[in-house]
């Protein structure tokens, strides 16, 4: 079994290129979801689910039916982190919601998620990923650039021992 892999979509480039970066900060094979079936999670050990999140919440086309499909892989005792790409700005009522449906479809998978980061570093009003004082996801974007980075940096350091 493969150690990790970041399965991603992206319409216009920008969450590859985030993919691409936190990839090669952890050693990470780096997936379009629409260039292979999902079965394809079976096997790795460490999987991150990336995606943009669209319009109020709405997860990349290219996810599409294949979220409806994560229930078909066996995710016990996988580790899961999930990375959203969205916009304070435009969508501050539903920042980054799309990527919540990973978390929904797999919340009694087996899955042990981990990356979980913390709200106050975001200014929205709404985001169905947020736990308490936590989201579940790495929340990039692009707006953010001068932030991206450290957040990157950090949420790399948080999930590195899960890793190995």
């Amino acid at each position: 079994m493969k150690n990790v892999a970041i399965f991603y979509a992206s319409k216009g480039g920008v969450t590859k290129d985030f993919a691409e970066k936190i990839a090669s900060k952890i050693n990470a094979d780096v997936i379009n979801i629409k260039d292979v079936e999902v079965k394809a999670l079976e096997d790795y050990k460490n999987v991150i689910l990336m995606s943009s999140s669209y319009f109020f919440g709405a997860l990349c086309e290219d996810w599409g039916s294949k979220v409806k499909l994560l229930h078909t892989v066996d995710f016990t005792n996988k580790n899961v982190a999930l990375v959203a790409v969205g916009s304070c700005e435009r969508h501050a009522d539903s920042f980054c919601s799309g990527v919540a449906d990973f978390y929904d479809k797999l919340a009694n998978s087996g899955a042990r998620f981990i990356g979980f980061v913390n709200a106050k570093d975001y200014n929205y009003t709404f985001s169905r990923l947020q736990f308490g004082n936590y989201l579940r996801a790495l929340c990039l974007d692009k707006a953010d650039a001068d932030k991206n980075d450290e957040r990157i940096n950090k949420w790399v350091e948080n999930i590195k021992p899960f890793l190995a």
